[in-house]
């Protein structure tokens, strides 16, 4: 063993050793070579341990725990009385090591004199849970101040150069953000202490929401990103969406990185009465019997030399298994060398008590030929078709190619980069003939790519997305910065001890179009909000010096004030949400926040006045090409009511009518989203469908009807934040283009 291992053993305040599976000492420090003076183990003859361990009578305990240890499993602790040294507790841990196959593992040894105290493990339990909590909160208060500046950064026009920067920084400051949580929710998962949640989960924003992030990387490796669910799973289940979230992203986070090349598919099917399946699989480079058995091991890579290509602590699949267990399900890897892995996660989950939305189903009657590398790819862009009514039929170049198939439009997998891609789409476009559709999945990015010929997504794909692609609407502006959405009006005062901190989240704030006054501790905002000013929403920091957070909203609730507050805080102390509650707090957001979670706590204090696009749709916009826009209204079903009404100045009278009466539309959707009011929502986008539609704005008509279903599936705020945002953009369409309709009518009368 070499240096780092004595270095290791030496660092152990009590007694350590490093031993082989059969109990060898290789390496002790000096405590435990001084406590070898108490008396060594006489254990029997044969077993290999005989003086290798100090005085223990459980020698038979301690030679089994030796043996049997494997990666993965908890550490192995063994307490006896011993005459010498009284109460004697001796710990074995499984320790990885880069030394060929060998295993290794720690020992250490703590003796107490006196009588036991049965709750000191409890007690060192809650002091590394606590400390880790306060380690927590040292760590993101600087990281919070990094991920809104970047955020501000991000919200501004920068040459793509400087974007390019910046984003890399956004994703490093994210990254360290995750590993300190996952530092964090491993220890409470030890000490028993991290609750779980119970409510509505909308699976298929949960997916979308996953692959968001991992796009420029799956595009930097051509990697075909796909998520789907099948046509059995509900569209909402009852769970804890944080921690489904946090388990999906360390498994396909994994995955991702270990695959240079092919794909990696998310399914999520049912598998027999009240289990489900989630199942990540990829074509990365596989894993031997021995890998496969310590993949769920903490701090543990298949490939832990020193060598090894990928970073990481080796947290995210321990966490992921730790959290599968938690919830009552398990998770499983099958593999083998050289043809990928699949993760498969069964979970006891429960349907939510939603109703479906009925019709509408923008791809009914579509026939679909899909063209895919692998089954699994095949399989999850039929479910995703299927979906919203496609007829999907899978298929090969070649059967397309001879016209053996009756279908409208070909969506196929290809590589926009790759010059034998162009003959492929003239190929396909050729064989569709003058009405047919051609559709390309490109895995990578196609601003640099060679083929223009045919519209062109890049996976991961949204399902919003590939509908309006098929639908030949427009899907947004491309090129544009990352937006920052608005809020009409307002005041929030921000109570922030942190200087930098503070200027920060003012700056956000008033990004969102709110004005802010901020103050540094607890007195002076529990003054400010019983003064004279009137505040929409207080945001509170919980440590501050003199009077924190807690107190501070204890003062405010105490003089008969109502006004709402939101907890700000960087720590991750077990029960910290349910003592703001307490506290008279109404909610509570954890540090560091980015725009969107800011835009998304504030909203519903205060209105809306100009809503644009979340950052997912941000992101879109940043990687994709220019799209031709489509036509916000079909001026052709305005012709055609007039031939069928027999009445140019009918039409125009409804066209008028329609404009006048859309302000109060778009208020009345904005006040029921305010009010979270899914029923007024729901009621107030069905009629603003029908008359859309009636007149020919197709966008608009189908911008509120996703309203209208994730009003009726009780869809999260920010989700429906987003689509009434899109009706927003539909209506300013469909304005001028029914102002210009009733200029030319007016020319022609």
């Amino acid at each position: 063993m070499g240096f780092a291992a004595r270095t290791l053993v030496e660092a152990v305040l009590g007694p350590a050793a490093i031993v082989d599976p059969d109990g060898r000492v290789l390496v002790a420090n000096t405590r435990w070579r001084e406590s070898e003076q108490d008396g060594p183990l006489h254990a029997p003859e044969g077993t290999g341990l005989a003086g290798s361990i100090p005085g223990c009578a459980a020698h038979a305990g301690m030679i089994n725990a030796v043996r049997t240890l494997t990666p993965g499993t908890p550490p192995v602790v063994l307490r006896c009385k011993c005459a010498a040294s009284g109460q004697q507790t001796v710990r074995i841990s499984h320790l990885e090591t880069d030394c060929g196959d060998h295993r290794r593992l720690v020992t250490t040894e703590q003796r107490v004199v006196g009588p036991v105290d049965t709750n000191a493990d409890d007690a060192a339990a809650r002091a590394k849970s606590q400390f880790l909590a306060l380690l927590g909160h040292e760590i993101r208060t600087p990281v919070t101040a990094v991920v809104g500046m970047v955020d501000l950064l991000r919200a501004l026009p920068l040459q793509q150069d400087v974007r390019e920067v910046v984003d890399g920084v956004h994703r490093s400051t994210h990254a360290l953000k995750h590993l300190t949580d996952d530092l964090l929710d491993l220890a409470r998962l030890e000490t028993g202490r991290l609750n779980l949640e119970r409510r509505p989960v909308p699976l298929r924003p949960l997916l979308e929401g996953i692959l968001e992030p991992l796009q420029q990387q799956a595009r930097s490796k051509g990697i075909l990103l796909l998520a789907a669910l099948g046509p059995d799973m509900p569209t909402t289940v009852l769970g804890d969406p944080d921690r489904l979230r946090q388990v999906l992203t360390s498994v396909v986070g994994n995955a991702v990185k270990f695959t240079e090349h092919g794909e990696v598919i998310i399914t999520a099917a049912r598998e027999g009465d009240g289990t489900y399946v989630l199942a990540v699989s990829d074509t990365g480079p596989g894993m031997d019997d021995q890998d496969r058995a310590r993949v769920f091991a903490p701090f543990v890579q298949a490939d832990s030399s020193a060598a090894r290509r990928h970073e990481g602590a080796g947290l995210g699949l321990a966490l992921a298994a730790r959290l599968v267990h938690r919830m009552g399900g398990d998770i499983d890897v099958t593999s083998e060398l050289g043809k990928g892995s699949e993760f498969r996660i069964r979970l006891p989950l429960e349907p939510a008590n939603v109703r479906k939305a009925a019709g509408d189903q923008p791809l009914a009657g579509r026939r679909i030929a899909v063209i895919a590398p692998s089954p699994r790819s095949v399989q999850a862009l039929c479910w995703l078709l299927e979906t919203v009514g496609a007829q999907a039929t899978p298929t090969v170049l070649a059967d397309v190619v001879m016209g053996k198939l009756d279908v409208d439009t070909v969506l196929w997998v290809d590589d926009s980069h790759d010059p034998e891609a162009n003959r492929r789409v003239d190929t396909i476009i050729e064989a569709l003939g003058p009405t047919g559709r051609a559709l390309m999945i490109s895995t990578t990015d196609p601003r640099t790519g060679i083929v223009r010929k045919p519209g062109v997504l890049t996976a991961p794909l949204v399902l919003k997305r590939l509908v309006a692609a098929l639908n030949l609407e427009r899907t947004g502006v491309r090129g544009a910065p990352i937006t920052v959405p608005k809020l009409a009006g307002g005041r929030v005062l921000l109570a922030e001890d942190n200087d930098i901190n503070r200027n920060v989240f003012r700056r956000m704030i008033e990004l969102l179009g709110v004005e802010c006054d901020a103050v540094g501790d607890g007195a002076a905002a529990a003054e400010a909000v019983l003064g004279d000013k009137p505040y929409d929403v207080v945001l509170m920091d919980l440590q501050m010096p003199g009077t924190d957070g807690l107190e501070a909203t204890r003062i405010i609730r105490a003089a008969g004030n109502a006004t709402p507050i939101m907890a700000l805080t960087a720590t991750a102390l077990h029960g910290d949400k349910e003592r703001c509650l307490a506290a008279g707090m109404n909610g509570h957001l954890s540090k560091p926040i980015t725009l969107p979670e800011l835009r998304a706590a504030l909203q519903p204090y205060l209105s809306d006045q100009a809503p644009v696009a979340d950052e997912a749709d941000a992101a879109e916009a940043e990687s994709e090409p220019a799209e031709a826009p489509g036509p916000c209204v079909d001026l052709g079903k305005l012709r055609d009511l007039e031939e069928q009404l027999d009445d140019r100045s009918l039409v125009v009278t409804t066209v008028n009518t329609f404009l006048s009466q859309l302000d109060e539309r778009r208020s009345a959707l904005s006040e029921a989203l305010r009010r979270r009011d899914r029923n007024a929502l729901r009621a107030t986008a069905h009629t603003l469908k029908s008359s859309s539609a009636l007149l020919g704005a197709d966008p608009l008509a189908s911008a509120c009807a996703r309203v209208e279903q994730l009003a009726i599936a009780e869809a999260g705020e920010q989700e429906l934040a987003t689509e009434v945002a899109e009706v927003e953009r539909a209506v300013a369409g469909a304005v001028q283009a029914m102002n210009s309709y009733l200029a030319d009518a007016g020319r022609a009368g």
